[in-house]
C-alpha cells in the first residue's frame, strides 16, 4: 500500500511545491499530463498489463458497462429502504446547514481572493437549481468550487466558455462511457487530492494565522482538531458553538448607553415661562437621560442595570430619570427582567423614571415582569421630546413645594431669571421703536402660522401666545413663544416644517418691501433688530448662550435664511 500511494504523495506535495514556488498557470496542466503519460510508461517498461494494473489498484476501475446515465433507474426503487433513509433525517438536515455554510464562506473567499464583487442572489439561484439538477441525477448538493475558479481566473480563461468545456468533459464520460477514466492512474488522484488539502491547509490553517486574532485563529485550531477527533459535523458544530460564545463576549463590551445627558445639555421643546425656565436651569442636575442602542442582552444589561442603580445613591440622585429607547433594536428575556428589576429599585428609591419609545414587545415583557400594581407607575413617553417635557413639569412641580426653603429659593429665582427678563425688557423695546414698521397678525389656535400651503407676508415676531414648528409626519420641533422670530419659508415645499398655533396667538410682521425701506432708510434700527434675531437664534439652538434650549439636538431651526 505504501508502495502504491508513495507516488502520489510525492507528485501532490511537488507540485504544491512548485505552484507556490513559480505560480506558472501551465504547471498543473502539463504536470499532470506528463504524470498520466509516465505513469503509463513505467507500467509498460515493467509489463503490467491495464487490467492487471487495475486489479491491483494502480489504475482506475470503472463498475459500470457503457454509460454512467441514469444513476437510478426505477427498478433501483424497489431496493430503496425508508427505515435506513428515517435514520439519515438528521444529517440531512446538517448537510443542508453545512451546503449553507459552504456557499457562504465560498462566495466570501472567492471575492476577496478575486477583488470583485460577486452577484449573491444570482449565485445563491444558481447554486439551488444545480443541486437540484445534481440529486435528480444521483448527485450530492452542488457547490462553486473555489480552487477550480480562481485557477480560471490565474489561466485568463475567466469566461463561461470554460465551465461549459469543463461540463462537456464530464458529460462524455457520462453519456458516452467510462473508459476513458479507466486511463487514469490512481494514485494521481490521491497526489491531486494531497495537493488540494495541502493548499487548504496552508491557506485557512498556517496564512491565516498572520491575518486572524488569536481568538479567531483559536476557533479554526478547534475546529480542525475537533475534525479529526470526532468527525465533520461535530466540528463544524463545536466551531459554530465557539463562534457564537465569541460573538456573545464581543458584543457584551459595547457600551448600551449612547449618550448621557442632564437638562442642561437636553431640554424639551415646550416653551417655559421665566420662572420656569429659571428652574430648570438651578435645578438641570436633577434630570438624567440616558439614549440606549443597539440589542440589549444578557451580556450587556447587567453592566447597563449596575450604572444605572449607582446613580440612585447618594444625596445626588436625580428626582426623573428618563430611559430612551428610539434606537434600541431588541431585547432578550433576561434584559427585559434586569430592568424590571432596576425600575423596581428606582422606585423604592424614590426617582422618578420615564420610557420614552420603547417597543411594544418591551412594554409587554415590563407588564410580565412587574407587579401589576408598579407596571402603572412607570409612563411611557412617545418621544424623547415628550419625556423631558414630562420631567420638567415634575421638576418645576416639585420646586414649587418645597415651602420649606421658600425665600432662598425665590432669591435664587430671581438671580436666574436676570438673563431672561433682560431679554423680554429688549424685545418690547424693540417692538416699541418698530412699530410704524410692523403690521399685527392673529391666528385661532390650530391655525398655520407660515408651512406647506401656507402664504406668508413675511417675518413674524410672536408677541403672544404659543405655536410649535412639526415635522410633517407629526414630530415636534420646538415651541415658539413671545419674544421667538418664525421665518417665511417656501409653501410649495412638502417637506417643509409646519408652524401652528398651539392657542390664540398674536405676531408682528415685517414684510419683505419693509425690511428693505427699514434698511435703507433707519440703518441703525435694522441692525439692532438683526443682532437681536441673531442671538435669539444662538439661544435656542443647544450650546448656546442662553439658559432656554428650545430647539432639539439635530432638528432643523426655523430661522435659517438669516442674513
Amino acid at each position: 500500500m505504501l508502495w502504491r500511494w508513495s507516488p502520489g504523495a510525492a507528485f501532490g506535495i511537488a507540485l504544491y511545491l512548485a505552484m507556490k514556488r513559480w505560480r506558472h498557470p501551465l504547471i498543473l496542466p502539463v504536470s499532470v499530463a506528463l504524470a498520466v503519460g509516465a505513469y503509463h510508461l513505467v507500467l509498460d517498461a515493467l509489463g503490467i498489463s491495464g487490467e492487471r494494473a487495475r486489479e491491483a489498484g494502480l489504475l482506475l476501475r470503472s463498475t459500470s458497462e457503457g454509460g454512467l446515465w441514469p444513476a437510478l433507474r426505477l427498478a433501483d426503487l424497489m431496493n430503496v429502504d425508508p427505515g435506513v433513509i428515517a435514520t439519515q433525517v438528521p444529517a440531512m438536515f446538517m448537510l443542508m446547514l453545512v451546503a449553507v455554510i459552504v456557499v457562504v464562506m465560498n462566495l466570501a473567499g472567492l471575492e476577496m481572493a478575486a477583488s470583485r464583487d460577486l452577484d449573491w442572489d444570482r449565485e445563491f439561484r444558481t447554486t439551488g437549481f444545480a443541486s437540484v439538477a445534481a440529486g435528480l441525477g444521483g448527485g450530492t448538493v452542488a457547490s462553486m468550487i473555489v480552487p477550480a475558479s480562481l485557477r480560471s481566473k490565474l489561466f485568463g480563461a475567466s469566461t463561461r466558455l470554460t465551465g461549459v468545456v469543463a461540463a462537456l468533459v464530464i458529460a462524455a464520460a457520462l453519456f458516452l462511457g467510462a473508459g476513458m477514466l479507466e486511463l487514469v492512474p490512481l494514485p494521481l488522484v490521491g497526489g491531486i487530492l494531497f495537493f488540494a488539502g495541502i493548499g487548504m491547509l496552508d491557506e485557512g490553517f498556517v496564512r491565516s494565522r498572520r491575518r486572524l486574532p488569536w481568538s479567531e485563529y483559536g476557533i479554526i485550531v478547534l475546529i480542525v482538531v475537533a475534525i479529526l477527533t470526532f468527525g465533520l459535523f461535530e466540528g463544524i458544530g463545536a466551531g459554530m458553538l465557539a463562534a457564537l460564545v465569541f460573538f456573545a463576549v464581543r458584543l457584551s463590551r459595547v457600551d448600551p448607553v449612547e449618550s448621557r445627558t442632564t437638562m442642561r445639555e437636553s431640554r424639551s421643546t415646550k416653551v417655559r415661562s421665566v420662572p420656569d425656565r429659571a428652574i430648570l436651569l438651578g435645578e438641570a442636575e436633577r434630570v438624567q437621560a440616558y439614549r440606549l442602542r443597539g440589542y440589549i442582552f444578557f451580556g450587556s444589561v447587567c453592566p447597563l442595570a449596575a450604572h444605572l442603580r449607582k446613580s440612585l445613591r447618594g444625596a445626588s440622585r436625580p428626582a426623573c430619570m428618563i430611559l430612551d429607547f428610539a434606537s434600541v433594536s431588541g431585547f432578550d428575556f433576561s434584559a427585559v427582567n434586569v430592568l424590571a428589576r432596576f425600575l423596581q429599585s428606582a422606585s423604592a428609591a424614590g426617582v422618578k423614571v420615564i420610557l420614552s419609545a420603547p417597543s411594544e414587545q418591551l412594554r409587554a415583557g415590563l407588564e410580565r415582569s412587574l407587579p401589576p400594581s408598579q407596571s402603572v407607575r412607570f409612563p411611557v413617553d412617545p418621544s424623547l421630546d415628550r419625556a423631558l417635557e414630562r420631567c420638567e413639569e415634575i421638576v418645576i412641580d416639585a420646586w414649587k413645594s418645597a415651602a420649606s426653603l421658600a425665600d432662598e429659593r425665590r432669591a435664587l429665582l430671581l438671580d436666574l431669571a436676570a438673563g431672561d427678563l433682560e431679554r423680554q425688557i429688549r424685545f418690547e423695546d424693540l417692538m416699541v421703536e418698530l412699530r410704524t414698521w410692523l403690521a399685527p397678525s392673529r391666528y385661532a389656535a390650530g391655525e398655520a402660522l407660515a408651512g406647506p400651503g401656507t402664504a406668508s407676508a413675511g417675518l413674524q415676531l410672536l408677541t403672544s401666545g404659543q405655536a410649535s414648528a412639526h415635522e410633517p409626519e407629526g414630530t415636534r420641533l420646538r415651541q415658539f413663544g413671545p419674544g421667538d422670530a418664525i421665518w417665511p419659508v417656501d409653501p410649495s415645499d412638502e417637506k417643509t416644517p409646519t408652524v401652528c398655533a398651539d392657542e390664540p396667538c398674536e405676531t408682528m410682521v415685517l414684510t419683505p418691501a419693509a425690511r428693505r425701506r427699514l434698511e435703507e432708510h433707519e440703518e441703525r434700527l435694522a441692525l439692532k433688530l438683526n443682532r437681536y434675531l441673531l442671538a435669539r437664534r444662538f439661544e435656542s439652538e443647544p450650546g448656546g448662550t442662553s439658559e432656554d434650549h428650545a430647539l432639539r439636538p439635530g432638528s432643523r431651526s426655523q430661522t435659517e435664511g438669516l442674513p
